[in-house]
C-alpha cells in the first residue's frame, strides 16, 4: 500500500475527487493539503493581500508530516507557476519523495513541464488507471500516460484509449474535500460526462482532441441511474442546497434527459445549473429542464458574429439556431446567461456593437463578459500570431503560465494582452443590458454613446453584473454568499495557522 499527497489549489478539484475515489478503490492511501490561493487566483490577485494570508511554510511542514510515496498536482495554466513554486519548496524538504503533475497545463506542454528541476513525473491526459498502475509498481517506467526522467533522460510513454464505460468509475471522494472545509458540498459539483462534442479554438478540449485521435470516443457518459445513485448518496450525508453539472455540455441527448429527468425528480429534487449548446435546446428539452429541476442554464455564445465563430472560433452554430434556444428558454420560463468574449482576432467595435443588438434580441437573464484567455497550443494562439496580436514571445509566457487574462476583475494584475481594458466600457453595457429600459438601450444605440469615453474600471463593472444577477436571479444568492463564506473561512484558518506557527 502507497500513500499519495494531492497538493490542492484555488477551488475545489473535481479531477483531484475522482483520482482519489479510483486510487482508494485499488486499495491506497489518499490525503489532501489545501491552499485556498486567497487573493492570488484568477478572480482576485492583490500581492499585498497575498502576502498576509499567504501559509506555504506551513502547508509544506504539513505534507512532510504526512509521509507521502508520492506527491501529486492536478494543474490549470493560471495555477501552473504557483504550483512550480510549491513543488521546488517540497523538493527542499523532501529530496527523494517523486512529484507528479497532471491536468491540462501539463498535458497540453508536457515537454516544458517535465524540465522542471521539481517535476519527476507528468502525467498526460486521463490519470486513474495511469496513478494506480505507478503505486502498484513505483519503479516501472513504462507506464502509459506518465513521462519518467532516468538517468538524465525524458521517457515519453504514449497514451492509453480513453475509459470508455464511466459507469465502473467510482463517484467522487467528495470527503476529501469536506473535511478541510464542510461548505464545499453546499453547493455539490459533479459531471455526468466526458470530453465535448465540439473543438473550439480556445479551449481545452482543442488541445485534448489531438492528444486523444484515435483512442477512443471523445465523449462517453455515464448512465443517469449511475448518476442519480451518486446524487441520491450525496443528499443523504452532505445535504446540499443545491447542485451543479460541470459537463462542457450537459444537454446532448434527448432521450438520455428523459431518464435523468424522471429519476431525478423521484429521488432528488433539488435546483441544478448545468451548461450547453444552444443547437441542443428544442422546445421539449427546455420543457424536460424546467420539470426537473433546472434554474438556470450557460450557454457560451462568445460572439454576435457568425463570421468569427465559424471563421475564428469554430464554432458552427448559426444566430438563428441561438435564437431558436433562447426563445425556447423564455417560452419555458427557463433562466439563461450567455458568454462573451472581447478581444477575439479580427474583431473591433463593429463586432461589438452587433452584440449589442443581437444579445438584446435574446434576453438573456445575465450577460457574462470577459476577455479572451489564451490556452498553450490551442488553435486560438496560432490565429493571433497571423493577426500579430501576439508574438513568439507572448507564447512562451503562456506555455508557461505566466500570463493574465479573461477572470482578473481588476483588484491587481490587468490582463497582459489589455491592460488599458479597452472595451471596458462596451462590458458595462453588456452587463447591464438584460434590465436596460427600451427607451435607454434605443438612446445609447442610435446617438452612439458606446463611442463616448466612458471607461469603468473592471470591478465596477463585475459588481454591476453581480447586482443584476441577484436581480433577476434571486436564487443565485446561494452562490455568492458561498463564495464570500469560502474566503473568510480560509481567511480566517490561515490567518490562525500563522499566528500559531509565531508562537
Amino acid at each position: 500500500m502507497k500513500k499519495i499527497v494531492f497538493v490542492g489549489i484555488g477551488v475545489e478539484s473535481l479531477a483531484i475527487e475522482l483520482l482519489s475515489s479510483y486510487i482508494k478503490k485499488h486499495h491506497h492511501q489518499v490525503e489532501l493539503v489545501y491552499d485556498p490561493q486567497l487573493f492570488a487566483n484568477e478572480v482576485t490577485q492583490s500581492s499585498k493581500l497575498a502576502k498576509i494570508f499567504d501559509i506555504t511554510p506551513q502547508l509544506i511542514k504539513q505534507i512532510i508530516s504526512k509521509k507521502p510515496d508520492f506527491i501529486a498536482f492536478s494543474v490549470f495554466t493560471f495555477s501552473y507557476q504557483h504550483s512550480l513554486r510549491l513543488a521546488r519548496q517540497i523538493k527542499k524538504s523532501l529530496p527523494q519523495v517523486p512529484i507528479i503533475m497532471g491536468g491540462i497545463h501539463p498535458t497540453s506542454v508536457p515537454h516544458l513541464v517535465i524540465k522542471e528541476k521539481c517535476i519527476d513525473m507528468i502525467c498526460v491526459g486521463e490519470g486513474e488507471q495511469a496513478l494506480v498502475d505507478l503505486l502498484n509498481q513505483p519503479h516501472r517506467t513504462d507506464i502509459k500516460n506518465i513521462w519518467f526522467k532516468k538517468n538524465g533522460q525524458i521517457i515519453r510513454n504514449p497514451c492509453r484509449p480513453l475509459i470508455k464505460d464511466l459507469n465502473k468509475l467510482p463517484f467522487p471522494d467528495k470527503d476529501l474535500y469536506c473535511h478541510i472545509y464542510p461548505g464545499f458540498a453546499n453547493d455539490y459539483y459533479t459531471i455526468s460526462s466526458r470530453g465535448c462534442p465540439f473543438a473550439c479554438t480556445y479551449c481545452g478540449n482543442n488541445v485534448l482532441k489531438k492528444v486523444y485521435r484515435e483512442l477512443g470516443p471523445p465523449v462517453r457518459r455515464r448512465s443517469p441511474q449511475n448518476l442519480i445513485n451518486e446524487l441520491s448518496l450525496v443528499k443523504k450525508k452532505y445535504s446540499p442546497k443545491r447542485i451543479t453539472f460541470v459537463d462542457d455540455v450537459f444537454v446532448q441527448d434527448e432521450s438520455w434527459l428523459k431518464q435523468f429527468d424522471i429519476l431525478y425528480r423521484k429521488k432528488i429534487k433539488l435546483p441544478y445549473a448545468m451548461l450547453t449548446h444552444p443547437r441542443f435546446i428544442t422546445k421539449n428539452i427546455a420543457e424536460l429542464l424546467v420539470k426537473s429541476g433546472c434554474y438556470f442554464v450557460l450557454f457560451g455564445i462568445q460572439s454576435a458574429s457568425e463570421k468569427t465563430r465559424q471563421q475564428t472560433l469554430h464554432r458552427f452554430e448559426t444566430n438563428q439556431e441561438i435564437k431558436n434556444a433562447a426563445n425556447f428558454c423564455h417560452q419555458a420560463k427557463l433562466k439563461f446567461s450567455i458568454d462573451h468574449i472581447f478581444n477575439i482576432p479580427g474583431e473591433s467595435i463593429k463586432e461589438y456593437v452587433y452584440a449589442l443588438k443581437f444579445y438584446r434580441q435574446l434576453r438573456p437573464t445575465v450577460i457574462n463578459a470577459y476577455w479572451l484567455q489564451y490556452f498553450p497550443k490551442t488553435e486560438i494562439v496560432n490565429i493571433a500570431l497571423k493577426h500579430k496580436i501576439l508574438n513568439k514571445n507572448d507564447v512562451k509566457r503562456i506555455e508557461n503560465g505566466q500570463t493574465a487574462t479573461s477572470l482578473v476583475i481588476g483588484l491587481g494584475r490587468k490582463d497582459d494582452f489589455d491592460p488599458l481594458s479597452k472595451y471596458a466600457n462596451f462590458q458595462f453595457l453588456l452587463m447591464i443590458l438584460p434590465i436596460l429600459p427600451t427607451w435607454l438601450y434605443k438612446l445609447i444605440i442610435n446617438k452612439k454613446i458606446y463611442l463616448k469615453k466612458f471607461h469603468p474600471p473592471l470591478f465596477v463593472n463585475i459588481t454591476t453584473k453581480t447586482i443584476v444577477t441577484l436581480f433577476r436571479t434571486p436564487f443565485n444568492i446561494y452562490v455568492y454568499t458561498g463564495i464570500i463564506k469560502n474566503t473568510l473561512h480560509f481567511a480566517i484558518r490561515n490567518l490562525k495557522i500563522k499566528i500559531k506557527t509565531k508562537k
